[in-house]
């Protein structure tokens, strides 16, 4: 554009006087040149020619740049309005293009406006092909109903006859065929996508049209069956030999017919997962518990008194009666029967009791929703159900001569009981109750008043005096103990090992783990209590126990010694009742399935306080080893306190006395200082108390620990610290009455128990030995003990009687007396 401007511009005049100035200066340059200038006018003129002929040609491109200007804005305007015009048309293209576009695009996508016309065709083909489905399936289905009808009507016209005959379930045969024609085609369509559900629920219906046909052709003879019964006053008692023999043929026509029909239902094939009819039972029994289940039902179903959740022993009981009512029927007149058939093998009255566990399996399924918000309810049906159970064992039951097969692993029958214990929410819900009962009634066993007062010898049963040798227990261990078999009691009719481990390891196991960490705090409180703070600073614990008085009161003298036995015989008394239940059959044979079951065992080991099971052939050990060794530490732990805490007062009271200067003799003999006699009534006193609590064979261990260990610091701090400076050689024999001053209190306290008394002092008798001996006998001693060798000194000791001093103790022991030479 700028160069068209630029040349539509005229030409500058200035510009061209410059370049014609610029000529002539160039060609002219002075006068002289012009007046010189050859062919100066021919130069004029063919300038004038030539601004001629550019005029000329200016005005003819000025001419025609008008027209060309005048055809170009011609040609642009033009161009605008065909550009206007196709942008205008490409809009009303693109609002085209979209609107079809949104006609194709499926209306679900954006849940707005209505389905494509693509979409409809696809629906209606569908939906014809779904139709096509539907009027297939349900000419089927009306095949099938029309067979069934027939079947019926067919069965009905032939219910004159005395016995049932293939010919008389011809129209059964053709349902049956059918239905297995049209279960094969169903198989071969599922491989089609789409078709599989479909098919799978039309076979399912068939099946159920041919069951419920075959349940009515049963109806109808079980009718017949039931009306001859009444006549016998079923299902009261029946007295066969008074009832009419009319009546009697009727009911055995009935009978034998139903068993017919069985036998030909027998010979049809059964399909997979079919076997509801062999599992129910015999025909004939199954009709004869029909009247049993109306009377059940009029009785614990309704509103009637009867009909109680808490009295489930009422309805448990009435099946028992009916069973033992029928007992002669069944084993002579049915079983009679039944002889003469192809069942022959059946027991009449195994198969007519298993026909009656349906009626109370129904009535524990009913009353569940009911019994899980009781617990104590729950745990009482649970309880009757095996009690149940346990009396029709008693009564001869087994599935052995039944058409049931064994449900359990083990080949028994598993119970009515099974109903809730075989479901594991109903079980686990028990299983919770018992625990919380448990645990409450262990709560009140340790938080009552007197659980931890000692029980007199008179109150103990024959069974616990003699399994726990003597051993007078706390109220809360005996209790613990009993809680702990009444929980045995409450599971051990239980059929399954599963069940069993699960309330042993859960319920039992953790009390005992709960009862052992309580004796074990005790015994902290009872170190903490006595801890060397507690007796810098006693009563320091009194204001955050809420206690106003001095803690050493609980923990000092027979006070302390008896919370101390108390712990031990608590944790004593349980360790031998475990070991008692070890070697019970039940826990024995529990233990052998723990290791045998690889459940069991993932169970078991997730258990700290049980021992490690291993599959072994051979089960070595019990079932509480672990538990033993625990409660067997505990108790370890409370002898070293009870050893500890009674040599610790005799110390204490000793203190005195080994600090104070040795006694004169007089002329009667040696004088007993009277600082001995507060350390040795002490020692009196707590020994005399252990042997009226404890047995002689405990008695006896803790005697020989606690005056060995006094012993031992009498002549430590006496005889070979010195601590009472030199004894004179006419004082020599006050060590001697002292020893025999402790060794008459030893035999005052427990004299009646302990054989032996004089052991434990051995080591205080050789020390007053030594320092009474004679001049002569001294004096070897003392060349022995300084000049000899080890087997000279220790031959000079036996020769004695010394055998617990060594060499070096030896010659601190002499030093004791005055007389010493070294």
């Amino acid at each position: 554009m700028d160069e068209i401007r630029l040349l539509q511009q005229p030409p500058s005049k200035d510009e061209a006087n410059a370049k014609t100035l610029s000529l002539l200066n160039t060609r002219i340059p002075n006068w002289n040149a012009l007046m010189h200038l050859e062919g100066f006018e021919d130069w004029v003129l063919a300038a004038e020619e030539e601004t001629n002929s550019l005029n000329n040609e200016l005005a003819t491109s000025t001419s025609n740049l008008s027209k060309e200007k005048a055809a170009v804005v011609d040609a642009t305007t033009t161009t605008v309005t065909a550009a206007q015009d196709a942008a205008l048309a490409r809009h009303i293209l693109s609002d085209d293009l979209s609107a079809l576009s949104e006609e194709l695009v499926s209306s679900r996508e954006h849940g707005l406006g209505q389905p494509t016309l693509l979409e409809d065709l696809e629906a209606l083909h569908r939906n014809l092909k779904g139709l096509q489905h539907v009027q297939q399936y349900v000419r089927v289905i009306q095949q099938a109903l029309s067979l069934s009808a027939a079947a019926i009507d067919q069965f009905k016209a032939s219910q004159k006859q005395k016995e049932v005959t293939a010919a008389s379930l011809s129209k059964y045969v053709e349902l049956q065929d059918f239905t297995k024609k049209v279960a094969v085609l169903c198989k071969e369509s599922i491989s089609t996508p789409g078709s599989g559900s479909e098919s799978l629920g039309l076979v399912g219906f068939l099946n159920s049209v041919r069951n419920h046909t075959w349940s009515s052709l049963k109806t109808l003879l079980f009718e017949e069956l039931i009306a001859c019964a009444e006549k016998l006053k079923w299902p009261g008692a029946v007295d066969w030999l008074s009832t009419p023999v009319e009546d009697r043929q009727l009911f055995v026509a009935a009978f034998l017919k139903l068993l017919s029909l069985q036998e030909i239902g027998d010979s049809f094939p059964i399909e997979p997962g079919d076997d509801s009819d062999v599992k129910s039972g015999v025909y004939p029994l199954q009709a004869l518990a029909q009247p049993v289940s109306a009377r059940f039902k009029y009785h614990f179903d309704g509103q009637r008194e009867t009909n109680r959740i808490d009295k489930p022993e009422w309805y448990f009981t009435h099946i028992l009666n009916i069973i033992h009512q029928h007992r002669g029927f069944m084993e002579t007149t049915i079983q009679t029967v039944l002889n003469s058939t192809k069942y022959k093998t059946i027991n009449a009255q195994r198969e007519f009791t298993r026909t009656l566990f349906p009626i109370l399996a129904k009535k524990l399924k009913r009353s569940m929703p009911d019994l899980l918000q009781n617990s104590a309810l729950l745990a009482h049906t649970i309880y009757q159900a095996i009690v149940f159970d346990t009396q029709v064992k008693e009564d001869g039951f087994a599935l052995t001569g039944t058409l049931q097969p064994s449900g359990s692993e083990s080949g028994d029958w598993e119970g009515v009981s099974d109903v809730i214990l075989g479901r594991k929410e109903w079980f686990d819900a028990w299983l919770e109750g018992e625990r919380l009962f448990a645990e409450a009634q262990y709560d009140e066993v340790v938080h009552s008043p007197d659980a931890w007062q000692l029980i007199d010898d008179g109150a103990l049963s024959g069974e616990d005096a003699t399994a726990t040798t003597d051993l007078r227990p706390t109220n809360s261990a005996r209790r613990i103990k009993a809680l702990f078999e009444q929980i045995a009691d409450r599971y051990k009719p239980l059929p399954k090992f599963n069940h069993r481990a699960q309330f042993l390891i859960e319920i039992q196991v953790s009390i005992l783990e709960h009862y052992h960490t309580r004796i074990s705090g005790s015994l902290d409180a009872f170190e903490t209590l006595t801890s060397s703070l507690m007796r810098a600073v006693p009563g320091a614990l009194a204001g955050q126990v809420g206690h106003q008085y001095d803690t050493r009161r609980l923990t000092s003298g027979v006070d302390g010694l008896q919370r101390l036995i108390k712990a031990f015989v608590s944790a004593r008394w349980i360790t031998i009742a475990m070991q008692n239940w070890g070697e019970q059959l039940f826990y024995l044979e529990l233990w052998k399935e723990i290791n045998d079951r690889a459940s069991l065992r993932e169970k078991a080991r997730g258990h700290m306080s049980l021992p490690n099971p291993t599959p072994d052939s051979v089960v070595e050990g019990t079932l509480f080893d672990e538990l033993i060794a625990q409660y067997d530490t505990l108790t370890a732990r409370s002898e070293d306190l009870i050893v500890q805490h009674v040599v610790s007062e005799t110390d204490s009271a000793l203190r005195p006395h080994v600090a104070s200067p040795w006694t004169t003799a007089s002329e009667e003999g040696s004088v007993l200082p009277s600082t001995l006699l507060v350390p040795v009534t002490a020692l009196q006193q707590q020994l005399a108390f252990i042997s009226t609590i404890l047995p002689a064979t405990s008695v006896t261990i803790l005697y020989r620990r606690i005056c060995s260990s006094i012993s031992s610091f009498l002549v430590e701090r006496m005889v070979l610290q010195h601590s009472r400076s030199k004894l004179a050689v006419t004082d020599s024999a006050v060590l001697t009455a002292e020893y025999s001053l402790w060794i008459e209190c030893s035999r005052q306290a427990v004299g009646k128990l302990v054989r032996k008394i004089d052991p434990p002092w051995q080591r205080l008798k050789e020390a007053a030995t030594v320092l009474n001996m004679e001049q002569d006998n001294y004096l070897e001693l003392v060349r022995a003990a300084w000049d000899g060798n080890e087997t000279a000194f220790e031959q000079t000791c036996e020769k004695f009687g010394i055998s617990s001093f060594t060499q070096r103790e030896m010659r601190q022991a002499l030093r004791l007396r005055s007389d010493c030479p070294r």
